[in-house]
């Protein structure tokens, strides 16, 4: 194997595991509502006056999709439908209290995870954060571009 297949390979391996763990701790956190849902919840808080459209666009998803996901976090009582009074035709959303929960214990989640990580970071010396800090940013720089020759613009 050349260098930069071993490289490949275990960048693979870690990003493998990395995505495991995080989907373990979700998965123990989620319990009534899937990943979807929770992560709708997250972006109603954070899209100014968020609509189906404004979360298909951000989910990638269809409108038909984002309405059925709606729907259920409505049932549930996580979401409520809000419009306003120059515009009765569109629909706007925002988090109940059992949704503001949810987002709480979704954004300790992204917290501890952050935590987890810097510990291991935090034994590099100042070099060597230095050059994974390069390294990650070509990477990001590499999928990124990637993502845009797929037609598929991204926003983070």
């Amino acid at each position: 194997m050349t260098k930069e297949e071993i490289l490949s390979s275990t960048f693979d391996k870690v990003t493998e595991r990395h995505n495991i763990i995080n989907s373990l701790a979700e998965t123990s956190f989620i319990s009534e509502h899937n990943v979807l849902e929770v992560h709708c919840i997250d972006l109603i808080d954070k899209i100014e006056e968020a609509n189906v459209t404004k979360l298909a666009k951000a989910f990638r998803m269809t409108r038909g999709a984002i309405s059925k996901i709606a729907k259920r976090l409505i049932k549930a009582g996580a979401i409520e439908i809000y419009q306003k009074p120059e515009n009765k035709k569109e629909i706007y959303y925002k988090l109940t209290e059992l949704g503001r929960t949810i987002y709480l214990k979704h954004e300790e989640l992204h917290k501890n995870r952050i935590n987890r990580d810097s510990l291991l970071f935090s034994q590099l010396g100042e070099d060597e954060k230095d050059s994974l800090i390069k390294i990650f940013e070509k990477i990001d720089m590499n999928l990124k571009y990637e993502l845009e020759k797929m037609g598929i613009k991204d926003n983070l």
